[in-house]
């Protein structure tokens, strides 16, 4: 399902503060994206400040690429390309959807957010998402750096959106107050969230569960309160919003892989020049390999973390626990194939 992205009319306020501008042609220019663009004589790189907006926390995946990103491109190029990040949405917010409005006005220059989300551009994009379709991290990785990539770049091109790469969100897990999630039974009745999208929502009634669309902002305060029973999320995501000090069951399915994309507005991107986008894009692809890294390594110790100083009861699928839920899953799997189309399928490997 295609949402069409409406352009956000921001307050004049917020327009007097946030708009400055970073062009390519000379030191006077100034236009939408940071401050006092264009091109220092006998500089490599533009000069510009750029602003990042993201979805997570301090402690999410994402902010803390954004951060590793700001601190690579700043000293790669001598000070000439700094970024201003702004995490939690707090630029639209906490609006997630408003979010992607301010990338596509402009308003922002690059901006992350998590395949669910992105998919509001079109849907075709959620294909990544499709259960159990990636063995292991690195082969995620090696398709939205590949084929996969290749395959976001050109859907969002279509919308004046220039893709740039992607760092994992994570496999999910599957969290809940109610009792351990170890077989497909487990999930009738229960109230879970989901960030939006129409597979998410086939795949939990599949089971029998009630899926709730919801912001990220939102989930916490539904949890304690009750007003939903359970989530799905990455451990590093489920860590950097404390949900496991209002969730007692983790579920380790690895049923769903997402990513955190990175995007640009294309407007802003192209009035660059060849060597400022060209540093963008590698300081992008560094940060996010190497955060990949540290991810994996940490997801260890957040399990551990998460039954000793959480008390969570934590469960772990088995290759037929996979075979179990996915037989009953099926179906839908078939469905959303058919809905995302074979050349989408074809760019991540899926037969």
């Amino acid at each position: 399902m295609k949402k069409k992205i409406l352009a956000l009319a921001m307050a004049s306020a917020m327009a007097l503060s946030l708009l400055a501008g970073c062009g390519s042609g000379n030191d006077t220019n100034t236009n939408s994206t940071g401050s006092n663009g264009g091109t220092a004589s006998g500089a490599q790189y533009d000069k510009v400040t750029l602003r990042l907006s993201c979805n997570g926390t301090d402690l999410g995946n994402d902010t803390r690429t954004a951060k590793l990103f700001a601190e690579k491109i700043e000293e790669k190029s001598g000070g000439l390309v700094t970024v201003d990040v702004f995490p939690n949405d707090q630029l639209a917010s906490g609006n997630m959807s408003k979010g992607l409005e301010l990338l596509a006005d402009g308003t922002v220059d690059i901006d992350i957010h998590s395949t669910s989300i992105i998919a509001n551009l079109d849907n075709r994009m959620m294909v990544s998402t499709l259960p159990w379709i990636f063995a292991d991290y690195q082969e995620a990785e090696d398709a939205f750096f590949g084929e996969g990539g290749e395959f976001l770049s050109s859907v969002l091109a279509e919308k004046g959106i220039t893709y740039l790469g992607a760092v994992h969100n994570g496999f999910k897990a599957m969290t809940n107050s109610k009792h351990p999630i170890q077989d497909p039974d487990d999930l009738k009745g229960l109230k879970i969230r989901v960030p939006g999208g129409d597979f998410f929502s086939a795949f939990y009634t599949a089971f029998g569960a009630s899926p709730q669309a919801m912001s990220w902002s939102e989930v916490f305060t539904a949890l304690q309160q009750g007003t939903i029973d359970g989530h799905d999320n990455s451990l590093g995501t489920i860590n950097s919003g404390n949900v496991q000090e209002v969730q007692k069951y983790i579920s380790i399915s690895n049923h769903v892989y997402e990513a955190f994309t990175w995007m640009a507005n294309s407007n802003n991107f192209n009035k660059l020049n060849a060597d400022t986008q060209a540093l963008i894009r590698e300081c992008v692809e560094e940060a996010c390999k190497e955060m990949n890294q540290t991810l994996i390594a940490e997801e260890a110790d957040l399990k551990t973390k998460f039954a000793e100083e959480n008390g969570c009861e934590i469960y772990e699928f088995t290759d037929e626990d996979v075979a179990e839920f996915t037989a009953v899953v099926q179906p839908v799997i078939d469905e959303y194939k058919e809905i995302y189309g074979a050349d989408a399928c074809a760019a991540f490997g899926i037969e």
